[in-house]
């Protein structure tokens, strides 16, 4: 073989080894999870609603959405795609509302609020 020929082989086998992506084709991914994520999450029980752990803190997802999101999580982990640092607090648990997978977010107890006497009505 000549020197050229092992030139290009070993620039050809350097590259081909590298399985880091293109810091634009994560952003992508991630784009893409996130618009996912963010459209209504329609379920008929509970049961239909889990909670997402990618792209950033959990959120209320329907079955079908997570099946969707998993396989661009693996491949934006396969990429050695950087991930972002984000705080998240515990998340709620997720139950289905009126048709909508949402968080169950405690409230007041009832009672416990300002007193009457404390509420001016104009």
């Amino acid at each position: 073989m000549t020197l050229g020929a092992l030139a290009f082989l070993a620039l050809f086998s350097s590259l081909g080894c590298s399985s880091k992506m293109d810091p634009k084709e994560c952003d992508k991914i991630r784009g893409e999870a996130f618009d996912l994520l963010n459209k209504a999450q329609h379920c008929n029980a509970d049961a239909d609603c889990k909670q997402s752990d990618w792209p950033g803190c959990a959120k209320p997802v329907s079955g079908h959405t997570l099946d969707t999101i998993k396989p661009m999580a693996e491949n934006y982990k396969k990429g050695q795609c950087e991930e972002p640092t984000v705080k998240c607090d515990t998340p709620p648990e997720s139950y289905c509302k009126q048709g909508l997978c949402v968080h169950r977010h405690k409230g007041t107890p009832e009672g416990a609020g300002a007193p009457a006497g404390d509420i001016i009505i104009k």
